[in-house]
């Protein structure tokens, strides 16, 4: 399972323009945050993280925020992690400007990735109260690309609210608010 899942999550990255991102397994956490403080001080942060990685990606958020970095955008997309607090919640909140959280609600109790994430300790429904939009898509822990695009109550996406500026604005008022100073490039 973990193989398949690195290689959706891949697959999806492989599709971004060159050189707008780099991808990192969920065991580098290291090294995402040196590569995040090695960017240009303007220059706009977004975070994608899936299961271990949405995890992953919401401490270097943190580990950010802390070290003056204000992540532009967080996405975790079915984050799973097995202690979880409200008061890591609540400072990843903090040090964001926006946060979509996404859940997988399909598949089912038997199906394997769903199993796999369980033991893994999924976040379920507690970062409803902090994060910006908080999405629950009716896919499979494993069906990544189909979790960050799901629409639901057709609202835009995980994927969609990545880098346009009208989306914060229609559709995201809380994170707007946030972002009023934050450019995002067009086309992302």
């Amino acid at each position: 399972m973990g193989d398949a899942t690195h290689a959706a999550v891949r697959a999806v990255h492989d599709a971004l323009p060159p050189g707008r991102s780099q991808y990192f397994s969920h065991l580098d956490d290291g090294k995402l945050f040196e590569a995040a403080m090695a960017r240009p001080g303007g220059e706009t942060l977004i975070l994608v993280g899936h299961s271990w990685g949405g995890e992953m990606a919401a401490r270097v958020a943190l580990r950010l925020g802390r070290a003056g970095r204000k992540v532009a955008l967080l996405v975790t997309v079915d984050p799973v992690k097995r202690v979880l607090s409200h008061g890591f919640l609540g400072a990843v909140r903090e040090c964001v400007q926006c946060w979509v959280n996404i859940r997988a609600t399909g598949g089912g109790r038997r199906d394997h990735s769903n199993l796999v994430a369980a033991i893994g300790g999924p976040w379920g429904l507690r970062p409803k109260a902090y994060a910006d939009r908080f999405i629950e898509a009716p896919f499979a822990h494993r069906d990544f690309a189909a979790l960050l695009c799901y629409r639901q109550d057709g609202l835009e996406s995980g994927w969609d609210i990545r880098g346009q500026d009208t989306v914060f604005g229609r559709q995201y008022p809380e994170c707007r608010k946030r972002l009023h100073h934050t450019k995002i490039a067009p086309g992302w």
